[in-house]
């Protein structure tokens, strides 16, 4: 945004902070002259008119702060988009590579570029893992295609580039960004496909996120090509296809704007064969595992541990090159997956029955599982391996083939419309019947039936509007005892519109508390509940402010579901604190007020957070604690995290678990 349009948005803010305060202060100062047309005014109604005044200022504070996220110049939100990238990367990193923390340095070669213009190559490429920065930035243009079979290391590639190109990138250099291709169509424009992700995945507000493309100041590194189609998809008018003509014209200005591809060798020859192809981009072929890579891996790991067990696998590997074992191990995930199976236990001598690759990649896969549960580093065999496989299987199935597993749209992208209908309709009536409870003593029956329609159809409107990539904005809270708590308090006070409406509005309820807590002297046991309904309020405006500062993608997938749970609860506490107020004086207009727009609060964002819950709640198949379980399947390696979305561990296990769904 231009500097103009940010000063608009900053004076508008202090206008409306100047307006609320000044609102606020002319309430306080008329209730305590005492006087009004009526004659002198009683304590009591003093105190009930400077709550309501500062209740008005609190309200409007909070919903501004829910209604608009906080934005960042473009510097800083490039800035925060490059911190975020580099705080996530080496837990991805360690993760992919199953706990290890060097990776084996595969090779690779430039390919000739069939049928297509294509960049001009490094005078002396280096052709190894850990150069490929080196190598990419000798491209002109910087557009490049990462090919090679099955588990050839593909990704590992990426996420290496990613966090190589991060630490030496200079400030005016685009951002590495690594994102699935998976859940693109090609017929959503590409340039607000991933002004979503960086949104979505990064938790940048969606203004600077579209800054940020738009000035160039992204270097998407897309994963996964040949995971957009089915198996077997002819390559004409496919979706890969599609993407393929679509990033061909991705401009920056009158260049070819720099970007990173990834697909399976034979996906991108087909491609190719067929007319799709990307202009301007070089080719880079991962070159096949040797057997001496293989066993330096294997004897750095595993072998030393267990020599005799193992001297008659590496023995097979040197004698025989381009034997059955050689070429089943000849990727870096199929030597992973070895690694993980025989760490501790069993005979690996028994790779060397299987008569063709796919069956020792059978083999493997068969006991991946049970050995992932016996190793995982936190809490080792708090799941039986049995229900491990048997939920991952669950999860592939409902996955349908896409490879994100993102908790905010569990529901409605991987159980099935029925969960959405429920969420959608539990809690607009759960809504409307909240207001009527709380208007019903203060207006009667009438107006509380009128009142409750209306807060269930705002309910309804509102949560089809809202999506859950707002809601996973929103509220992603971090562990209790996490570093990042401090981190978001130091970012709540920075200066900004926000810091202002947080002072107005704590301000506001801090006032509200005095009031409260001076009548508890009195044994006013309406004023316990009203200081219960103050806390709640001024608790959700807090850690909403901390929270939104804080690193999406940083705090996990599951943050949202711990943000969700705190907002739901302390908006429960409040509702049911203000209905039992109601009941209690049916004079408190305040009461009446708070009832209604309590529950209209909680439709921001609140139906992906109930139809989470009703899935999680009435699947069989799927773990009570979703979250916490894969949390832990992260920790043991059979999952891994991508920005705030979950995936398997390979493509290849996701697809064995479809073909193998009991354990």
């Amino acid at each position: 945004m231009p500097d103009g349009g940010r000063g608009g948005w900053m004076l508008r803010g202090w206008l409306l902070g100047a307006g609320l305060l000044a609102l606020g202060a002319a309430g306080v100062l008329w209730a305590l002259d005492g006087e009004d047309a009526a004659g002198p005014m009683e304590l009591s109604e003093r105190t009930d008119l400077i709550a309501m005044v500062c209740a008005v200022v609190g309200g409007v504070a909070v919903l501004a702060t829910l209604w608009r996220r906080p934005e960042d110049a473009d510097a800083e939100a490039v800035a925060r988009l490059a911190r975020e990238v580099k705080a996530i990367g080496e837990p991805q990193w360690t993760s992919s590579l199953g706990g290890d923390l060097k990776a084996i340095d595969v090779t690779f070669a430039f390919r000739p570029y069939a049928g297509a213009r294509a960049a001009a190559l490094p005078a002396t490429p280096a052709g190894r893992l850990e150069r490929v920065v080196e190598d990419y930035r000798d491209l002109r243009p910087r557009r490049m295609v990462i090919t090679g079979e099955p588990g050839a290391g593909k990704t590992v590639l990426a996420r290496k580039f990613v966090m190589k190109l991060i630490e030496v990138r200079a400030e005016h250099e685009p951002v590495p960004v690594l994102i699935s291709l998976a859940d693109w169509d090609a017929g959503e424009p590409f340039r607000d496909w991933l002004t979503r992700h960086i949104q979505r995945d990064y938790g940048l507000p969606p203004v600077s996120a579209r800054r940020v493309v738009a000035a160039r100041m992204v270097l998407p590194v897309l994963d996964g090509l040949d995971e957009m189609d089915a198996t077997g998809t002819a390559p004409e008018g496919s979706r890969a296809a599609r993407a393929l003509d679509a990033l061909s014209g991705y401009q920056d200005g009158t260049d070819p704007a720099p970007l990173v591809l990834t697909c399976r060798s034979r996906e991108y020859d087909a491609l190719e064969a067929a007319g799709s192809h990307i202009l301007d981009a070089a080719r880079l072929e991962i070159a096949s595992v040797t057997p001496a890579q293989a066993v330096d891996f294997l004897a750095r790991r595993d072998a030393a541990r267990r020599p005799a067990l193992w001297d008659p696998v590496l023995d097979e590997l040197r004698t025989a090159p381009g034997g059955v074992l050689s070429r089943a191990l000849s990727t870096p995930w199929r030597l992973t997956l070895v690694a993980i199976v025989y760490d501790r236990a069993g005979d690996p001598g028994e790779l060397l029955v299987p008569a063709t690759p796919d069956a020792v990649a059978e083999l493997l896969l068969g006991r991946y599982v049970k050995a992932a549960v016996e190793r995982a580093p936190h809490a080792p065999g708090r799941f039986r391996p049995e229900d491990v496989h048997r939920w991952l299987s669950a999860l592939a199935t409902h996955m349908d083939g896409a490879t994100d597993l993102p908790l905010w749209d569990f529901g409605g992208r991987f159980a099935g419309r029925w969960p959405r209908a429920v969420a959608l309709g539990t809690m607009a009536l759960a809504s409307g019947a909240a207001a009527m409870v709380g208007v019903a003593p203060v207006f009667g029956r009438g107006w509380a039936a009128a009142a409750g329609l209306a807060v269930t159809v705002v309910c309804l409107f509102s949560s089809v509007v809202m999506n859950g990539d707002d809601a996973q904005q929103v509220w992603h809270m971090p562990r209790i005892g996490s570093p990042l708590w401090r981190v978001g308090l130091r970012r709540a006070w920075q200066p900004g519109r926000h810091r202002l409406l947080m002072l107005l509005g704590i301000g506001s309820y801090l006032v509200l508390a005095v009031l409260a807590a001076t009548a508890l002297v009195w044994e006013n046991a309406e004023d316990w509940l009203f200081l219960l309904v103050i806390l709640s309020l001024a608790s959700i405006l807090y850690l909403n402010q901390m929270t939104a500062r804080l690193d999406v993608a940083t705090v996990g997938p599951p943050g949202w579901v711990r943000g969700g749970v705190y907002f739901w609860s302390a908006l429960l506490v409040a509702q049911a604190a203000v209905s039992w107020m109601a009941r209690m004086d049916d004079r408190q207009l305040l009461d009446a007020g708070l009832a209604l727009v309590l529950p209209v609060t909680a439709s921001f964002g609140g139906w992906a957070v109930v139809e989470y819950a009703v899935v999680v709640l009435l699947r069989r198949d799927i773990p009570f604690r979703l979250a916490r379980f894969l949390d832990w399947s992260v920790s043991a390696g059979l999952m891994r995290t991508s920005g705030v979305a979950y995936q398997f561990r390979h493509r290849e296990f996701q697809e064995w678990l479809l073909r193998h769904p009991v354990p």
